[in-house]
């Protein structure tokens, strides 16, 4: 038997054996995990909104504007899409395959989040002078449509904002697993899943950076003017859901190694910041509120898992 006989026999020899010893068609019962991975996240609109207050005796910025008077800002931009950082552990149990191959399973897992986010905001458009709020101010019953001069002689649809603010997001989810038993140690599977993010934002800055350039602390060559400044935390919990798509390799009978594909989108939440506090030089505000749509992550992960 020649060198290249032989080497395809122990290969046939090898493989037979491996899909032997993963051809059981029982389920692995209790497993746990751990897993790691990155991804991306999607540009969801970011809607601001606040109130700065004028009074008769103030000499302040602004000064130019009739008193007394009230600035409503309500602002709104899409976050721009960048990276995060996921990590996280599971247990699950798996059932026997079904006639079609298939062995469903129940998961629950824990796992967190982190990323950046930026976003630059602006003052909606307005048509023939009148100023149409973009819905978020607690305050727009106190609109009033028609020409903006009645209200104040800064042009609502000039203002901007650049925020940035640190999230970290914790999440429990229950997840339905459904893998395909192919009688080799690569399964395939697929799942989807409902639970809970609990989303934290600290570190949050809001610079408005217009009109006529960024707004500095008592002139040119301070620091920017932070409009969160009194309060730059803030938390809210929001529904999450999940699907994805990936491979398991089984390594031995308790050992097995797997990598996917996630999406996960997480509902609407809504922040509280400070209000801007710079006495004796900005005017007084209301709290600022920040509303997130809808957010969407794409991660690749891998981990490894034991089975009982």
């Amino acid at each position: 038997m020649n060198k290249k006989m032989m080497v395809a026999s122990l290969l046939t020899f090898a493989m037979s054996g491996i899909s032997s010893a993963y051809a059981d068609s029982n389920g692995r019962g209790l497993y746990l995990g751990a897993f790691a991975g990155a991804g991306k996240t999607d540009n969801q609109t970011v809607k601001q909104s606040a109130v700065a207050y004028k009074r008769d005796n103030e000499e302040l910025m602004h000064d130019n504007l009739e008193s007394p008077w009230d600035l409503f800002v309500d602002v709104k931009g899409n976050v721009k899409r960048d990276t995060l950082g996921l990590g996280g552990v599971h247990v699950g149990y798996e059932w026997a395959a079904n006639a079609f191959n298939i062995k469903p399973a129940a998961e629950l897992e824990a796992f967190y989040i982190g990323a950046d986010q930026e976003s630059n905001l602006r003052n909606p458009a307005q048509e023939n002078g009148v100023y149409t709020s973009s819905g978020t101010s607690e305050h727009d019953g106190e609109h009033v449509a028609g020409d903006i001069s009645a209200y104040h002689s800064i042009a609502p649809g000039v203002h901007q904002f650049a925020n940035k603010m640190n999230m970290n997001m914790g999440l429990v989810m229950a997840n339905g697993i459904f893998t395909y038993e192919t009688q080799s140690m690569f399964k395939p599977y697929v799942g989807a899943g409902i639970g809970l993010a609990y989303i934290r934002m600290t570190s949050a800055t809001s610079y408005q950076t217009g009109p006529g350039g960024q707004e500095l602390i008592n002139g040119a060559g301070s620091g920017p003017v932070n409009h969160f400044n009194s309060k730059t935390h803030d938390s809210d919990v929001a529904f999450a859901s999940q699907a994805k798509v990936g491979v398991r390799a089984e390594i031995d009978s308790h050992w097995s190694a797997f990598a996917e594909y996630r999406y996960l989108r997480v509902a609407s939440s809504s922040f509280t910041f400070g209000d801007t506090n710079y006495p004796g030089f900005h005017v007084e505000t209301s709290d600022w509120k920040v509303k997130n749509d809808s957010m969407d992550f794409h991660v690749g992960i891998a981990g490894i898992e034991y089975a009982f």
